[in-house]
């Protein structure tokens, strides 16, 4: 049980770190029709929030299950 959660972790923060990356980098880009349309900065802030926040949670995750997997002397 041990491994596999340790491997989850890790896994999550990898996934949660290349989410962050790829949003960085443009190649998802959720703003879009959001920045078509803006007037001001904040619709687009708005529609790019979920994304982040999802990578933020699962990245957030992966080191929940770092910190609680570890034996305690």
């Amino acid at each position: 049980m041990r491994t596999a959660r340790l491997f989850a972790g890790w896994l999550c923060i990898a996934l949660g770190f290349g989410l962050i990356i790829l949003l960085g980098l443009g190649v998802l880009d959720p703003t879009r029709d959001a920045a078509a349309h803006a007037t001001s900065a904040a619709p687009v802030l708005i529609a790019l929030m979920p994304s982040v926040a999802i990578g933020l949670t699962v990245f957030a995750l992966g080191l929940w299950l770092l910190a609680t997997g570890k034996k305690k002397p």
